[in-house]
């Protein structure tokens, strides 16, 4: 297994024998064209395809390492309900195999379990915990971490040559966990975990979530309430979704569903 997503790194990152600029540009089927008909596409017309197919914004890190690329483009890996739906953002450079990088988006749902490479795990934040791996030499490196309701994984080639490491990817991801706390209300956390355990418990989609409320009910206890909206097939009911916590800790006390 660990071979098999070796070799798929090595392909997919581009890690091939240096290609002459005076070449590429006099070949018969530039870089970009052979990009395309392999199936990419821009990449902000991927997002658009996933947002609408998972139904919620997805969010990249604002930080870029600070290498040079050529090319950049997308794909939706849209399976249709399978466990590898997710977003692919891949950064190029035709001419110097060595920059490339790559953004890979799941939703926690689908999220990779990847427990066969040995990963070192470490603090990227006070709140959010990274694991990062580092194949062979010329392989890949990759950097794991959890955001609201995405898993991200950063990938970028290790050849003696590169200029992306463990560093500059915890800072790409850093800079996303920044911008999303900037971002996203103080129940945003807890709305994910309602949505998340809610389709798991019921085996069905959520189309609809409407936030209710917090209710304070002791220094040791408080509740945020969701509506959340279920649908699968020809069935759909509404379900009051109940998170208890502790409001210091923020360590989960309890979960309440309530069928409308």
């Amino acid at each position: 297994m660990l071979g098999s997503l070796i070799l798929t790194g090595i392909l997919s990152l581009g890690i091939t024998p240096a290609i002459d600029q005076g070449t590429m540009e006099s070949s018969e089927f530039p870089f970009q064209q052979a990009v395309f008909e392999s199936g990419a596409q821009l990449a902000e017309e991927a997002i658009r395809a996933c947002e609408m197919r998972f139904g919620r914004e997805i969010q990249l890190p604002p930080q870029q390492p600070a290498v040079a690329f050529t090319h950049r483009y997308g794909r939706c890996h849209d399976t249709h309900g399978g466990l590898d739906e997710h977003l692919e953002i891949q950064y190029r450079n035709e001419f110097k195999p060595e920059n490339d990088y790559r953004i890979e988006v799941y939703p926690l749902e689908n999220r990779q379990k990847l427990e066969h490479l040995s990963f070192q795990a470490f603090e990227l934040t006070e709140q959010t915990t990274a694991k990062f791996y580092k194949g062979p030499l010329n392989t890949l490196q990759l950097l794991v971490f959890e955001k609201a309701d995405w898993q991200y994984l950063l990938t970028t080639a290790n050849r003696a040559s590169t200029e992306i490491g463990r560093r500059e990817l915890s800072e790409i991801a850093q800079s996303l966990i920044h911008a999303v706390n900037r971002k996203e209300p103080a129940y945003a956390k807890w709305g994910t975990l309602a949505v998340t355990e809610t389709k798991r418990k019921y085996n069905m989609d959520v189309v609809d979530y409407l936030y209710m409320g917090r209710t304070k009910i002791s220094s040791v206890l408080a509740e945020e309430k969701f509506k959340l909206w279920l649908k699968k097939e020809d069935l759909e009911f509404g379900v009051y979704v109940t998170v208890a916590y502790h409001p210091v800790t923020n360590q989960i006390l309890s979960m309440r569903y309530e069928e409308m």
